[in-house]
């Protein structure tokens, strides 16, 4: 698929950022930045884990859409199959207000260039496909 230079260049800088920010960064991580795909945004960060103290984590979050208020149980229903489709490698989750996210994170150990860019390329092209779904399905006035 075609992509604009600019957009190679910007992941490639992000890539950039990253690595660096593993190699060298605080171990709290201590890095956000946006990003977007399509109709999908959100952000990608290091982050310290909140499991494994002293370790970090790359992690690549994009708002969805808000949870229908009707209809909600068979929502909820549709995002466990779409959990079980992704095999472990991304996850839905609501925030307190509704808000429904597609996230994914690795430990940064010993992630390689292909590894960071794999993880926000798949996860982004995930998020665009998956909430032009969902809002075609359970109404574009639960868009965020």
């Amino acid at each position: 698929m075609f992509r604009p230079m600019t957009q190679i260049e910007s992941l490639g800088a992000l890539v950039t950022r990253i690595l660096d920010l593993i190699d060298e960064g605080p171990a709290d991580g201590g890095f956000e930045a946006p990003i977007q795909r399509g109709s999908a945004s959100g952000s990608v960060a290091v982050v310290a884990d909140p499991h494994e103290m002293g370790n970090r984590l790359l992690r690549v979050s994009l708002i969805i859409m808000k949870a229908p208020e009707d209809r909600r149980v068979e929502f909820y229903e549709e995002l466990l199959k779409l959990n079980h489709r992704f095999m472990g490698r991304a996850a839905f989750s609501v925030n307190a207000a509704g808000v429904v996210f597609l996230t994914a994170a690795r430990p940064v150990g010993d992630l390689d260039p292909g590894e960071v860019i794999d993880l926000i390329l798949w996860t982004t092209e995930q998020a665009d496909e998956i909430d032009d779904l969902l809002l075609t399905e359970y109404g574009y006035d639960n868009a965020v």
